[in-house]
């Protein structure tokens, strides 16, 4: 059983309704200090509310996965709840983050977000000024962490706790999932024995909000593409970002040896015409990829190991 004054930690990785789900564990609460409000959105469709904050019980305290640039960090005291995902979700999770963190309200603030949070060792590799916002530097430096992945902090971090049963986990899935979020939330009230109200009118209005977010609707778009270059079948793909971009590359660069997609971001139409750049590829142009560890069995020396 909880101790009655222990805290609940809810850990999530950047974008991914961490706030909200705190948000109504807060309303449906017995003793919600806000309980005329039903809509926990705000302007940039967040959950980052002044003055409902100031209102929030202290039981209730959230951080992601590693200490952030606003001083959260998991509490080792604390119970938690993890909202968890599987592998093949980390491209939509980290799509999450790329269109919902603060400052992403725009291209060029998504952009920036990525190339501020890159090393200083990093950067410097790149012929760039810092003062302006690269959209090419910006994949580039996704795609690096892509291929050296098992060395990423937030990622593994976030994994682990995905992966530990003595955590509470609340699947990413239930925020477009009305029955399956209501389900969820019995659990946490079963567990931590909250006594919630659960008010499943507010519930269907905000999996309705979430299941039209843009990032949502195309939460299996670079997925799909990457099935359809595979089946050797043509569909459109000049609608991916950087991210879904970035993330066909890193798997066709590891599935075709030597092979390396240029820099930059002037990409494909459709998979007809990635499967004739896999396919024609010249042997003249295969060399050692920087991202890669190995290169036809041999050590490669440029490895850009722990640069992430």
């Amino acid at each position: 059983m909880m101790e009655l004054d222990k805290k609940i930690q809810i850990i999530y990785a950047p974008g991914t309704f961490g706030n909200l789900l705190r948000w109504l564990l807060n309303r449906f609460s017995p003793d919600c200090k806000f309980q005329h409000i039903n809509d926990p959105w705000d302007i940039d469709n967040r959950v980052h509310k002044r003055d409902e904050k100031e209102l929030y019980n202290k039981k209730f305290i959230r951080s992601h996965q590693v200490r952030d640039k606003g001083g959260y960090e998991p509490d080792p005291d604390a119970e938690k709840i993890i909202i968890t995902f599987d592998k093949d979700e980390l491209l939509f999770v980290e799509r999450c983050g790329f269109y919902r963190n603060p400052g992403n309200e725009n291209e060029q603030g998504r952009y920036q977000s990525i190339i501020s949070d890159s090393t200083n060792d990093l950067l410097k590799l790149f012929n760039y000024n810092s003062n302006k916002t690269s959209k090419m530097v910006a994949k580039e430096l996704y795609k690096i962490q892509l291929h050296d992945h098992e060395h990423h902090t937030w990622w593994n971090s976030m994994l682990k706790f995905n992966a530990d049963s003595k955590y509470h986990h609340f699947t990413i899935d239930a925020f477009y999932n009305k029955s399956l979020f209501v389900s969820q939330l019995e659990k946490i009230d079963k567990r931590f024995k909250l006594n919630l109200q659960i008010d499943e009118k507010i519930i269907e209005n905000i999996t309705n909000k979430i299941s039209q977010l843009y990032v949502v609707q195309t939460k299996n778009r670079a997925e799909k593409v990457l099935n359809a270059i595979e089946d050797k079948e043509n569909i459109n793909c000049n609608q991916l970002d950087i991210l879904e971009q970035a993330w066909i590359e890193v798997v066709l660069e590891k599935q075709h040896d030597s092979l390396i997609f240029p820099y930059g971001t002037n990409w494909f139409e459709n998979t007809n015409q990635i499967n004739e750049f896999v396919e024609t590829y010249p042997s003249y142009l295969k060399h050692m990829n920087p991202r890669l560890p190995w290169y036809n069995g041999i050590k490669n020396p440029f490895y850009m190991k722990n640069k992430v």
